[in-house]
């Protein structure tokens, strides 16, 4: 990205390779990164299964490195599990396709359950926003806090 600011004309670069049926794989990507201002680079390296219903994804930033696999259970259902390669804490999302939105779920089980529901309409979305903790022994550390939201579309 170019900008003009000051003496820097280049704050960020990134760079992806892909290639078809490597290693007896779907297809491989490689997605490199450098970011000026803050100094930090990235990585991210992604393998397809043949069937396209499962990818690895090695994701090597600095901040919070993580694996994960993605994996479609049907044409409706995703499963993905991920660990930090920084403190081996592991979450787990589950995605679900409705005819009209979808349903999206994390948990965390050392902190929460995280759920969003989106339900598209004609003149814009509704978004639900859930989020249930998993830890604290008071019923005020323990309360669920629910938000909903509506986009608009002009």
């Amino acid at each position: 990205r170019f900008v003009n600011r000051g003496e820097r004309w280049l704050e960020f670069v990134k760079g992806c390779y892909t290639t078809n049926s490597v290693f007896g794989l779907g297809g491989a990507r490689v997605t490199t990164g450098y970011d000026f201002l803050s100094n930090e680079a990235t990585c991210k390296l992604e393998a397809t299964t043949n069937t396209q219903r499962t990818k690895a994804v090695l994701n090597l930033e600095s901040k919070n490195p993580t694996v994960s696999i993605v994996h479609a259970l049907d044409q409706r259902h995703t499963i993905a599990p991920e660990i930090s390669l920084r403190d081996a804490k592991i979450t787990y999302q589950w995605n679900m396709a409705l005819p009209s939105g979808s349903l999206r779920t994390k948990v965390d089980p050392t902190s929460a359950v995280y759920v969003t529901w989106t339900d598209r309409s004609s003149a814009g979305t509704w978004v639900t926003d859930l989020r249930l903790p998993l830890e604290g022994t008071t019923i005020s550390a323990l309360a669920a806090d629910v938000r909903i939201r509506r986009q608009f579309a002009f």
